[in-house]
């Protein structure tokens, strides 16, 4: 049996007087009601109430056990209550952890206005472009791009991403334009480091070699 709910069971037993009356306000069996005591009075290998046909009264130990059950209980219901409060509005810090672009340019004004609309929130917003260990670098959440691997985390979709393939004007004055997706067999490619561990990126049906680069090249 649970023990706080034993100890309520007898806390009203006390006040009310009666097993039967206990029975009937807390809606179970007289039966159980006597179970949850003498499950109590097992546990402490001492009897918490005289019991009789007639009559019923706690014991001295009763009498001093039932003052630690109503503060306990007390203390119970102060914690739900906490409980409860924290839930029925956000509060406290949120540390999230995004791309430095995504950050900057999307995450950051949509932060603004939820700090706005909930004040008690305190926002820590770390960017990086490197794969982050939450629980190492002590995050709530992180917005990334891609598949999740780490099947001990939990992942929720925000919105659908597309990538463009692109090319700056010297790059293709020099090595010319590619007018077929097979074409970029023949390119090089600059990527984020830390998005992927392969060395390349595809194409339909082909593969073109892939240079690595830091974000400020």
């Amino acid at each position: 049996m649970d023990r706080l709910t034993s100890m309520a069971v007898f806390a009203r037993v006390a006040d009310l007087g009666s097993f039967t009356a206990a029975a009937k306000e807390l809606r179970i069996s007289p039966t159980m009601i006597g179970k949850h005591i003498r499950f109590l009075e097992d546990r402490l290998g001492s009897q918490l109430i005289n019991r009789s046909t007639r009559r019923q009264g706690l014991t001295e130990l009763g009498r001093s056990y039932l003052d630690h059950c109503k503060h306990l209980l007390e203390q119970a219901e102060a914690g739900d209550a906490l409980v409860e409060e924290a839930l029925s509005a956000p509060r406290g810090k949120l540390r999230v952890a995004t791309s430095v672009a995504f950050g900057s340019y999307s995450l950051a004004p949509a932060l603004v206005r939820f700090m706005r609309k909930y004040p008690e929130v305190s926002v820590d917003l770390v960017l990086s472009d490197r794969m982050v260990d939450l629980l190492e670098e002590g995050l709530d959440a992180a917005i990334r791009v891609g598949t999740l691997t780490d099947s001990t985390m939990m992942s929720r979709s925000l919105s659908p991403y597309t990538g463009v393939v692109c090319a700056a004007p010297g790059y293709l004055a020099e090595h010319g334009t590619p007018t077929h997706p097979t074409d970029l067999a023949a390119h090089e490619c600059l990527r984020y480091p830390g998005w992927s561990d392969a060395r390349r990126w595809s194409s339909p049906g082909r593969k073109a070699k892939c240079m690595s680069t830091s974000r400020a090249a």
